[in-house]
């Protein structure tokens, strides 16, 4: 999130300080969660340079130098899909600000458990369902399209501000791209994520923070805990700066 947009309003605050456990997507507490992403973000026997055309790969070789500064052959063996990420931060601007690491930290500070809806491997797994060579093209893409990815970049990041989970949603899923990708990435995790919320919130009560798009549509967490008998009331929380 751009550091001028992020906010962390005392509603929330007050809703972490009440709760027993923190739930994020992954268990960020744990050591072993950024050294096990670390070991599966490599691809173990090709290269981007293997994905890509000659002509994709000469484009892709002269963003990252002239843009982000560095070799793409440096980070060549990067899974492309985790590789585009790179790019997104451009998009942030200097000093950016993230939810997960302000939670983190908060977690740490109040002594509080924090416990993971998935393990490392089992996000990666879902990228990794995704072709390679699928993959290589969102990344060409979000080089040669760059303008048009940072405006809608910049225009998620306004739906969101606007606390409209719905909007973000149909945002998301109108990509045509993430579309086809929409049961990988979103849909089935959902399913498996209420599984286990439902276990969490009868044994604790539990502060749960996951991506904005996991939460509308009709397969979204908050329909799918509806369908399963719970009662949902959004909180609307005050002005964003």
């Amino acid at each position: 999130m751009p550091h001028e947009k992020f906010f962390l309003p005392n509603m929330v605050a007050k809703k972490f300080n009440a709760a027993d456990k923190i739930v994020l997507e992954l268990n960020l507490s744990d050591a072993s969660t950024m050294n096990e992403a670390q070991r599966l973000m490599f691809m173990t026997d090709t290269t981007i340079s293997d994905l890509l055309t000659p002509e994709d790969l000469n484009i892709a070789t002269n963003f990252f130098a002239d843009t982000l500064g560095m070799q793409l052959s440096q980070v060549g063996k990067i899974k492309p899909m985790l590789l585009s990420s790179i790019i997104i931060q451009l998009f942030t601007g200097p000093n950016p600000e993230s939810y997960e690491q302000s939670f983190l930290r908060m977690t740490k500070a109040s002594g509080k458990e924090m416990m993971g809806l998935e393990t490392v491997k089992e996000q990666i797994n879902c990228i990794d369902k995704i072709p390679l060579k699928e993959q290589a093209r969102f990344l060409v893409e979000a080089i040669t399209e760059f303008d048009k990815s940072k405006k809608e970049f910049q225009q998620l990041v306004n739906v969101y501000l606007s606390q409209n989970i719905d909007n973000v949603y149909k945002l998301i899923i109108e990509d045509p791209e993430f579309k086809y990708f929409a049961d990988i990435l979103i849909y089935n995790r959902n399913q498996k994520w209420v599984a286990k919320i439902e276990n969490l919130i009868k044994e604790h009560s539990c502060f749960i923070a996951v991506g904005c798009g996991h939460l509308g549509g009709e397969k979204g967490i908050l329909a799918l805990m509806q369908k399963e008998g719970y009662s949902v009331k959004p909180v609307q929380i005050e002005s964003q700066k």
